[in-house]
């Protein structure tokens, strides 16, 4: 992995033996790490947690007086709302535990005992961390912004802010301003949920008007739902380039696709599609192969979250399906061989990327949890 900076990531270190505590610091400071406080025991962990905003919190599983340890700092976390990555180091190390500490959402449990660099080795999750958050983002805060829109329209309207632990902790009149604040106070950036809070329109925007834009993370053009355009006949395969971006979108923060527009913002139209399903079909057929493909690779119940409507552009039918965001993770059924298979898709800017267990786990546990 290449090194990030890691001098303005903030640390909070949960260690009750000193010697190693010691030793805990003067590793992490070789790496460059900048922003280190320490807690001794729960308590102590908590007032830090009054004082400071962290990125990372590395807490040890055990601590004196059998008081919990990791696990009274993960219920800390989670009454507060805290958007931190949680590292178990521990010498305590059991399966047990483990097990324990992956379902409360830790983001990696390491051993003092194994073999090797144990600090190199925490250095490491702590760069797959903060990587990993770079690249999804921070949904807590995302949907906290979301819920609570009414009320930040009331206070911030046309403002900018940032969020962190489901609370604004500065707001300006320009992203650029906002971010100057932030980095006069030292606050945490890897974290933050910079947003403007501004009145949503009612309608949705014109087709043409997003054909005008270029794609980004709830913008998708798409030359089709299934005619090859370049083989010169139907591919089912295309479909579920469709579905896949569908469920991007409803993993992310919603969008809109586009089907019948060309990467270069042309208009294809869908004429070949409509073509392919038979002599005579229209925009209703197509409407409901589209309604007929979503209730049986993504859900009846998701459907709702979708709205499918046309435009003439150009002298051709053109589609747009608007998305909402899902309350909770949503997968696409695949068939492999004799088996339907379920798979994760979101968004990272203008991709729809499909994610691996591993991605996955992490992406669910980061933004559902």
């Amino acid at each position: 992995m290449q090194d990030l900076d890691v001098s303005n990531i903030h640390l909070l270190l949960v260690e009750d033996n000193p010697d190693y505590l010691e030793l805990l610091i003067e590793e992490l400071a070789d790496f460059g790490y900048q922003h280190i406080e320490t807690a001794n025991d729960p308590d102590e962990a908590k007032e830090k947690l009054n004082q400071h905003l962290f990125e990372v919190i590395i807490a040890d599983m055990r601590l004196k007086g059998d008081s919990g340890g990791g696990f009274v700092v993960f219920d800390e976390i989670q009454k507060r709302n805290i958007t931190a990555v949680v590292i178990i180091l521990t010498a305590n190390d059991t399966v047990k535990d483990c097990r324990h500490a992956f379902k409360l959402g830790a983001g990696d449990y390491i051993s003092k005992n194994m073999q090797g660099n144990v600090f190199e080795i925490l250095h490491n999750s702590i760069q797959e961390a903060i990587t990993y958050l770079n690249r999804w983002g921070n949904r807590k805060d995302e949907m906290w912004i979301k819920d609570n829109k009414a009320a930040l329209l009331a206070r911030y309207q046309n403002q900018y802010v940032a969020v962190i632990n489901n609370q604004v902790i500065e707001s300006a009149e320009t992203e650029e301003a906002l971010k100057a604040r932030i980095r006069e106070r030292k606050l945490p950036l890897f974290l933050l949920v910079i947003r403007k809070i501004e009145t949503e329109t009612t309608q949705p925007p014109l087709i043409n008007d997003l054909r005008l834009q270029e794609e980004s993370d709830s913008l998708e053009f798409k030359s089709t739902l299934q005619w090859d355009v370049k083989k010169s006949c139907q591919n089912e395969a295309l479909r579920f380039e469709v579905l896949g971006t569908l469920v991007g979108f409803m993993n992310h923060e919603g969008g809109t696709l586009l089907i019948g527009v060309q990467d270069d913002h042309s208009v294809l139209g869908l004429e070949s599609d409509l073509d392919s399903l038979g002599q005579g079909k229209n925009l209703d057929d197509f409407q409901q192969l589209l309604n007929n493909l979503i209730s049986d690779r993504i859900g009846a119940a998701l459907a709702p979250l979708l709205k499918i409507r046309f435009e003439n552009l150009e002298g051709k039918a053109v589609c747009a399906i608007d998305v909402k965001r899902a309350a909770e993770p949503v997968f696409l059924a695949v068939q492999e061989g004799k088996q339907r298979i379920k798979k994760f898709y979101s968004r990272q800017g203008n991709t729809t990327r499909l994610l691996d267990v591993e991605q996955t786990h992490h992406y669910i546990r980061l933004n559902w949890k």
